[in-house]
């Protein structure tokens, strides 16, 4: 179908949260209502690619890390980090700044293992709940995230940022299994950070490749933003500057932002013959302001100058998990007129 829709991963807990970004932890009982209300909100929107709302998770890198072996997201430490680029053309209003800023990092302790977030029942019960012409993807944050959102006192295990990511690739594998025995055949790798580091991205798209080529015929995309902590951004490294990384990656589907960037994001395929399809953020999640259906084909019309409609998704430019209820429910209500007429139009 021409320009699907489908939300970048997180949706809007139930009820309002004090701090979205330190979210208060669940049982499995709390977070699998949370994952039965969260689809049947995107399901009845009428979405065509949905999520399980990630609700369940207390920030997207200490869900993962409050539940292995090795490392201590209690007694957390922080980290600083940096803004990750040039700020020309940005509107400071927007982001954190110019300063960049510092962050709670659990700390390594000791060997990573056993991670046991219980994905495999989560994504079960998206699906179960979810009407069957409605697809469900699995989100997952990247080990290179979760690797440079840690606060490492192992070096004698993991000597630096890249030996810890792959050693989060280790346990993130074991996860998808249990997802993929499941059913799931469509997973999507989140990795703001290498906005903030993109001398990474080259080893980051390693990494990624080492836990794809343990899954043949899975779909697999790749989300890369500058951040959306409190709906701002935090990291402006540029997607021109990853090129060698992005060409690296075996990846079915690319996720860029788009209508709200400071540089034109569709220059990076003049450079990278890539041959997936590529979901474009045409909605911005950080602003209140609904989008017309005028402002959406405006950012998507560029697109079909190296894509095909059937290979155009649109979406937002990140994760809605910041945001009011009804702001997502009217942005996202919006997105979708707006491809029913695109499709007529193309």
């Amino acid at each position: 179908m021409k320009f699907l829709t489908t939300v970048t991963g997180s949706y809007p807990r139930k009820e309002i949260q004090k701090d979205t970004l330190r979210k208060s932890s669940v049982d499995d009982d709390q977070a699998l209502e949370m994952i039965k209300w969260a689809v049947k909100e995107q399901s009845e929107l009428g979405l065509d690619i949905i999520t399980d709302g990630e609700g369940y998770r207390e920030n997207m890198y200490w869900f993962y890390q409050l539940r292995a072996t090795g490392v201590d997201a209690i007694n957390k430490k922080y980290k600083n980090f940096s803004i990750g680029g040039s700020l020309d053309n940005v509107d400071l209003s927007k982001t954190h700044g110019n300063k960049g800023f510092g962050v709670e990092c659990a700390v390594i302790k000791s060997e990573l293992k056993n991670l046991n977030t219980k994905l495999a029942q989560k994504w079960k019960t998206a699906r179960s709940n979810t009407p069957e012409h409605i697809e469900v993807k699995q989100t997952i944050t990247g080990p290179h995230l979760l690797s440079r959102f840690s606060v490492n006192e192992r070096t004698d295990l993991y000597p630096d940022d890249k030996s810890l990511a792959f050693a989060y690739a280790d346990i993130l594998i074991k996860e998808l299994e249990q997802v993929c025995n499941e059913g799931c055949n469509y997973i999507q790798f989140d990795e703001p950070v290498w906005t903030e580091n993109v001398a990474e991205s080259e080893w980051g798209a390693d990494v990624l490749n080492y836990i794809i080529k343990k899954f043949p015929g899975i779909k697999f995309n790749l989300h890369i933003c500058g951040g959306n902590a409190h709906r701002k951004r935090g990291f402006f490294g540029r997607y021109t500057e990853m090129i060698n990384a992005f060409k690296k990656l075996n990846i079915d589907e690319i996720h860029l932002e788009h209508c709200s960037l400071h540089y034109p994001m569709l220059d990076i395929f003049k450079e990278w013959d890539f041959k997936g399809s590529l979901s474009a953020g045409v909605i911005d999640q950080r602003i209140d302001e609904t989008e017309s259906v005028e402002e959406v084909e405006k950012f998507t019309q560029p697109l079909l100058k190296f894509f095909n409609p059937e290979k155009i998704l649109l979406t937002s430019e990140c994760g809605f998990g910041h945001v009011p209820i009804e702001i997502t429910r009217a942005k996202l209500k919006k997105l979708v007129e707006a491809a029913k007429i695109l499709r007529k139009k193309y």
